[in-house]
């Protein structure tokens, strides 16, 4: 093992091996947007290779090879069948039968696939070359195969929606036969874009923001602002679910008391008349302890949660006159998705059972403000001394 793979923890060639074969069990992982990096994309693969090594070996997965071929990267040899949407970057997999690149072999392995086959109404045989070197071509392919299997089954060829399809796939080195393609999030691999400061509530929206900025290649800094223990243990457990997306990486959380948002003056708000402003006062507040700690950890910018129109404090007006203090770019993926498409994601990742846990939360002003322009805000906030 080379001194470079014994320092980097997450170096491909560290961890359980199995004895390195040229056939056996593989798994061909796509990406999409990788692709479009240009000079940068290597560097994209490389992350994302390492990535799905660190996952095999934190899972128990062991593996004899990572591959990178353009638009595919190959992992050989792997034990089990390990749940590779859990990397982000993953656009799709399948696990697959990897053999050499010989016709007359890939006509033989192909009856590993009969006896599905005999069960199925019809079937069809797909073939993709991304080696384009190999002969038969891919209609060659399909056409030989499927009247092998046609002639030994019995089951009829169906071109158009059939019950069952076989895939062939020709790489530069190997053959590859599979029936399964899984669903990955795609976006890029956690920490390839840069860090961001996270406002984060036990709630479901936040978390859901946070996970599809990480989609998008960020490393999150959650921070959350304590409103009861209750809450905060949500929040807890959100990261660590999160965490479970990260491949690795560490998502920290900085917990700090909703108190010291209103310098211990917020108890003296309700009643008054200032009490219409406390939600609008608090996000403002938020967003200025957010960039504080932005840049004091070299991060580039604040995520939230926000969705225009949602609740009072998310007005265009309010949310103008709030993120003022911001003074760093705010990122809000689900500023325009309704309720019930947030709510699914959250289900998808793992996030929804957490957030709807019962929890004291926020106590809830009277009236609030719904159209905060700037200017009356600034006001507000001179006039209870919070800024």
């Amino acid at each position: 093992m080379s001194p470079a793979a014994m320092e980097n923890p997450k170096d491909p060639r560290r961890g359980p091996l199995l004895n390195e074969g040229p056939e056996g069990r593989a798994i061909i992982v796509r990406y999409n947007e990788i692709s479009l990096k240009g000079r940068n994309r290597g560097r994209f693969e490389q992350k994302l290779r390492d990535d799905l090594a660190w996952f095999l070996r934190r899972h128990g997965h062991a593996f004899s090879a990572i591959e990178v071929e353009r638009g595919r990267i190959y992992l050989r040899g792997v034990e089990g069948r390990p749940d590779l949407k859990m990397v982000l970057g993953v656009h799709s997999y399948s696990p697959a039968l990897e053999i050499e690149r010989d016709l007359g072999r890939l006509k033989k392995e192909t009856a590993r696939f009969f006896p599905e086959i005999r069960g199925r109404r019809d079937f069809r045989v797909s073939c993709q070359r991304i080696a384009k070197d190999f002969l038969p071509d891919s209609m060659g392919i399909e056409r030989e195969l499927g009247t092998l299997i046609e002639e030994s089954t019995g089951t009829p060829v169906r071109l158009k929606d059939p019950d069952y399809e076989m895939h062939v796939e020709i790489g530069r080195r190997r053959l590859y036969l599979f029936s399964e393609k899984h669903p990955g999030f795609g976006g890029f691999p956690v920490d390839s874009s840069g860090k961001l400061v996270s406002l984060i509530s036990g709630g479901i929206d936040s978390p859901v923001a946070t996970f599809l900025m990480m989609k998008r290649g960020v490393l999150p800094l959650l921070l959350h602002f304590a409103v009861s223990p209750g809450e905060t243990d949500k929040v807890r457990r959100l990261r660590e679910r999160l965490q479970e997306y990260a491949a690795g990486e560490e998502i920290t959380l900085t917990v700090i008391p909703r108190e010291e948002l209103f310098a211990g003056r917020l108890d003296d708000l309700y009643g008054s008349r200032f009490e219409p402003y406390i939600c609008v006062i608090c996000k403002y507040r938020m967003h200025k302890k957010a960039a504080e700690l932005a840049l004091s950890q070299g991060a580039l910018g604040v995520i939230s949660g926000d969705n225009l129109a949602q609740v009072a404090s998310q007005t265009l007006k309010n949310l103008y006159a709030q993120r003022r203090a911001a003074s760093l770019p705010v990122y809000s993926p689900l500023i325009a998705c309704e309720k019930s498409e947030t709510v699914a994601l959250a289900k998808r990742i793992g996030t929804y059972e957490i957030s709807i846990a019962p929890a004291p939360g926020c106590r809830l002003p009277r009236d609030p403000k719904t159209g905060v322009d700037a200017a009356r805000l600034l006001k507000v906030l001179e006039e209870t001394g919070l800024e």
